[in-house]
C-alpha cells in the first residue's frame, strides 16, 4: 500500500536536500522513461515518490512491487521537487550501481580530463555506452556522473556501464600500457582520423569545455587525433568529439 505524504512532510524536506545534494551511494532519477528503465534493469529503487493520478495507473504497479519504500505526494509539491523542469509525476531514489575494478585489458576505455558540466559527462557516458567503450575513468575535478543533469542527459546510461571517479591519468596510462595498447589524446593538428587506427586496448582522452587537454595530458599520449573541420570553426563540443571518435572506433570493430 502507498502511503500518503503532506507537502509540510519531514521526509520530503529531507528529500528536497538530498535532491539538491545527493547522498553518497544513491542518485535521483525522474521522470516516466528514466524510472520506467531503472526498474527494467533491476536497479535497487530505495525511495519511490508519485502523484495520485500515477499512483493509480495500474502500468505504474512495477514500479510500487520491486520499491523498497512508496509515498503518493501532490503534484504541484512534486514538481518543485524534481530536479528537472518536469517531474512527470514520478521521482526515484535508486542506488548507485557497484562495479568490479577498472581493468584495461579490453577495448576502449574514454578518459575525461576535468569536464566540469554535468551534462557533458552524462552525453558522453551515453555515446560510450551506445557506441561500444567498456568503461568511463573521470580524472579528480570532473563533474558528478550522478547528478540529477547527467543521469538525464546520459538517458539513464550512468547505470549501465562502468564509472570509474578519482582516476589519475598517469595510472590509468600506464596500466593500458602494460597490456599493450594506446593512449591517444583529442586536440587540434593531430591525426587524420579516417587512417586512424589505434591499438587495442585504447584509452581516449577527452578534455575540458574549453580549454581542452593541457600539456601534462598530452605528454603521456601515445598520439594526437583529430576530428577534421570545416568553414572555419575551430572546435566541437566535448561530447559531439566523444561521439563522432567513438563511432569511427566502434566502425573499426565491427
Amino acid at each position: 500500500m502507498i502511503e500518503r505524504l503532506g507537502k509540510h512532510s519531514v521526509r520530503l524536506k529531507e528529500l528536497r536536500r538530498r535532491v539538491r545534494k545527493r547522498r553518497l551511494g544513491e542518485a535521483i532519477v525522474n521522470g516516466r522513461r528514466l524510472v520506467d528503465d531503472v526498474v527494467a534493469w533491476e536497479i535497487c529503487v530505495l525511495e519511490l515518490y508519485l502523484t495520485p493520478q500515477l499512483a493509480a495507473d495500474e502500468l505504474c504497479a512495477q514500479w510500487c512491487t520491486v520499491a523498497e519504500h512508496a509515498w503518493e505526494v501532490d503534484e504541484s509539491v512534486l514538481e518543485n521537487l524534481a530536479p528537472t523542469k518536469s517531474s512527470q509525476g514520478v521521482l526515484a531514489v535508486v542506488k548507485e550501481p557497484r562495479w568490479a575494478p577498472w581493468s584495461a585489458h579490453d577495448g576502449v576505455t574514454l578518459y575525461l580530463e576535468r569536464v566540469q558540466d554535468p551534462g557533458n559527462v552524462g552525453t558522453q557516458v551515453r555515446s560510450a555506452a551506445a557506441l561500444g567503450a567498456t568503461s568511463v575513468l573521470l580524472s579528480p575535478g570532473c563533474a558528478d556522473p550522478f547528478h540529477p543533469s547527467s543521469v538525464r542527459s546520459s538517458a539513464g546510461a550512468v547505470f549501465r556501464l562502468p564509472i570509474y571517479r578519482e582516476c589519475e591519468l598517469e595510472s590509468a596510462a600506464s596500466c593500458v600500457h602494460r597490456c599493450g595498447g594506446e593512449v591517444w589524446a583529442t586536440g587540434c593538428g593531430g591525426h587524420e582520423l579516417l587512417s586512424w587506427q589505434p591499438r587495442m586496448p585504447l584509452l581516449l582522452m577527452m578534455g575540458a569545455e574549453g580549454t581542452g587537454l593541457d600539456d601534462r595530458a598530452i605528454s603521456v599520449a601515445d598520439g594526437l587525433i583529430s576530428v577534421p573541420l570545416e568553414r572555419g570553426i575551430d572546435s566541437l563540443n566535448v561530447a559531439t568529439a566523444a561521439g563522432i571518435l567513438l563511432f569511427e572506433l566502434s566502425r573499426q570493430s565491427r
